[in-house]
């Protein structure tokens, strides 16, 4: 065991027209993907005062996170990012029991016999083997830098691991399904330092329950509940509650917005629609990933993560009238633009397109499909205004943005 923490050092990181055409022939494209579960039912919070905000500094797979690493490759790495995270508490993400410490670290085995290992850190005098402590309930102090083997840099490693007994530590486990991270899946792709970046708010304290997906209710007198903070948006932000138009198109594919971090078979259940499939374009390599929960060849895409403002296509079955709901309320994301064409959702309040668009650096074009008359809309600042048929966006809109050169959006409510 000794060993193994050692080994739990940071590895900081190194620092033409689009037709019709080509996108109706996105669904012949191969279909790859990668990873597991849905949707959390819990989750986890990070192991840190609630209202504490925390980056991922090394992910998955990286120089100490990896096969080779004790088989450590699902842990993460994390420092706090609003204030110093030297000497920040480091409170206990689950109920259970100490099964391990020493100088620098601690491991708390939970009901379903996973311990959550927690390193680089001071832990508590009152820290023993066989003592049990509840969900945020504080356990030690995070070390600054040079009072332990942290790699020059205060932070927590946190990993939950499969064990042996006795203390003992086998393999990692993603943080997925009931162990999602503060509700967000970090799913596994074997992809280096995979999910370095990702921010988190911690919920942690004392008394702290998981927390559920609210699901719409049948009663008309309920009010829609408050937006959550974007982003993260934790799993309490609930489906918005929102009646089908009658006149709505039957069957056929739908381009669906994103409105809160999730996986893609987190969204799939989250719609509640008629739908057999999602298709999800990676925009970083122009491809295209299909999820049918009935097709086990495609389960490997159902946690490939999904941010707000992204979108997807979804097919709804034959016969059946569905539009997906647009955003509660405006709302300001921020959404990265890879070189190319990009599939997002205007999450904004209905606007003229050319205000929506104004701040998009480096536009070139953009396409919206309606269902309704199954026909492509187009809009370019630089098109003579008879080719423009793409006049205004609506909330809640998909569409596909072209741009010139990479770069970051935030759409302004």
């Amino acid at each position: 065991m000794t060993t193994l923490i050692q080994m739990c050092r940071t590895a900081i990181p190194a620092g033409p027209l689009l037709s019709a055409f080509a996108i109706a022939l996105f669904v012949a494209i191969p279909l790859l993907g990668h990873v597991i579960s849905a949707r959390a039912e819990g989750g986890v919070p990070i192991p840190a005062p609630a209202d504490t905000t925390w980056r991922i500094i090394a992910g998955y797979n990286t120089a100490t996170h990896s096969e080779a690493d004790q088989q450590d490759p699902h842990a993460i790495d994390i420092v706090r990012i609003d204030a110093s995270t030297d000497w920040t508490p480091v409170l206990s993400p689950v109920d259970g029991e100490v099964t391990w410490f020493d100088n620098n670290g601690l491991a708390i085995q939970d009901s379903n016999g996973y311990a959550h290992l927690l390193v680089h850190l001071d832990p508590d005098d009152r820290i023993t083997r066989g003592l049990r402590v509840r969900v945020g309930e504080q356990v030690g102090l995070v070390f600054p830098a040079g009072l332990d083997a942290n790699g020059g840099v205060a932070h927590i490693h946190y990993a939950i691991h499969a064990t042996h007994g006795g203390g003992y530590l086998g393999r990692s486990r993603p943080f997925t399904g009931e162990y999602a991270i503060e509700g967000r899946e970090l799913h596994w792709a074997d992809e280096y330092n995979q999910h370095y970046g990702v921010e988190f708010t911690s919920t942690n304290a004392e008394n702290w329950s998981a927390p559920t997906v609210t699901t719409p209710s049948d009663d008309p007198t309920d009010e829609d509940p408050p937006e959550g903070d974007q982003p993260p948006v934790s799993v309490t932000e609930p489906v918005p509650v929102w009646t089908i138009p009658d006149d709505a198109p039957i069957g056929g594919w739908r381009t669906v917005g994103v409105q809160r971090n999730t996986s893609v078979a987190g969204l799939y259940s989250l719609l509640q629609a008629p739908l057999s499939e999602l298709v999800f374009h990676d925009a970083q390599r122009n491809t295209y990933h299909r999820f049918d929960p009935d097709d086990p060849a495609s389960a490997d895409v159902a946690v490939r993560s999904l941010n707000a403002g992204e979108a997807v296509w979804a097919l709804v079955n034959p016969y059946a009238p569905w539009l997906p709901a647009p955003p509660v309320a405006p709302r300001q994301v921020t959404i990265r633009l890879r070189t190319g064409a990009n599939l997002i959702s205007w999450q904004g309040p209905d606007r003229d397109i050319d205000d929506a668009l104004r701040n998009v650096a480096h536009f070139s074009r953009a396409y919206r499909y309606d269902p309704y008359t199954n026909t492509w809309q187009f809009w370019s600042p630089d098109a003579p205004d008879f080719l423009n048929t793409l006049s205004e966006l609506k909330s809640g809109d998909a569409l596909y943005i072209v741009v010139r050169v990479g770069s970051v959006w935030t759409q302004l409510p």
